[in-house]
């Protein structure tokens, strides 16, 4: 006798058990939308519900001679030209696989425009000249990392302009010129 109220005990127990799962999945799927709008913000916090987009920045190899490509992935943004602002920001940060930084490190993008014709504009601090260490290896792989990274990886853009403190510049170290926007340079990228 004591062994059938045990087992009947326990019957009931998974029926209860399944009773109440039963109501929350119910709950849930009517409300869902509501329960999400609530979560959002601390999803968000917790950079848990950002949706991300995989990039390639380019930095230099360890003998200064050529680019390669690092994925990164970036937060996918309203408007093309705040991704292509993250995607200088993250080269500026640096490689995070032990290749050489390209841009000097108190560099900052204060603005990129995009224009119809597929012209990105990218404005620099001071610093993107002034800290950069020279050479015409060096300049030529600042230079192709961000054209590079911003043309691979926005088909709307076919060139890029240059500008330091919102002004057309002639070179950043003294040996290539940034008067016109440059396209791409693929003969730069290691394979």
């Amino acid at each position: 006798m004591p062994k059938r109220r045990k087992k009947k005990g326990r019957v009931r127990k998974f029926f209860l058990y399944l009773f109440i799962l039963g109501v929350l999945t119910s709950l849930f799927i009517l409300f869902q939308k509501e329960i999400s709008r609530t979560l959002q913000p601390l999803l968000e916090r917790f950079d848990l519900a950002k949706e991300r987009r995989e990039v390639v920045l380019y930095f230099s190899d360890r003998d200064g001679d050529y680019l390669i490509g690092e994925q990164r992935k970036i937060e996918k943004r309203k408007e093309t030209k705040e991704e292509i602002k993250a995607v200088i920001e993250e080269l500026i940060k640096g490689s995070k696989k032990g290749l050489i930084p390209t841009l000097p490190p108190r560099t900052k993008c204060l603005h990129v425009q995009l224009d119809p014709k597929g012209r990105a504009i990218v404005n620099f601090n001071k610093s993107l000249a002034k800290d950069h260490p020279g050479g015409s290896s060096g300049e030529l792989l600042t230079v192709y990392s961000i054209v590079n990274s911003l043309t691979r990886n926005f088909s709307q853009i076919q060139e890029v302009q240059i500008l330091i403190d919102g002004k057309p510049v002639e070179t950043i170290a003294g040996h290539l010129s940034l008067r016109h926007p440059l396209t791409s340079k693929s003969d730069l990228v290691k394979k």
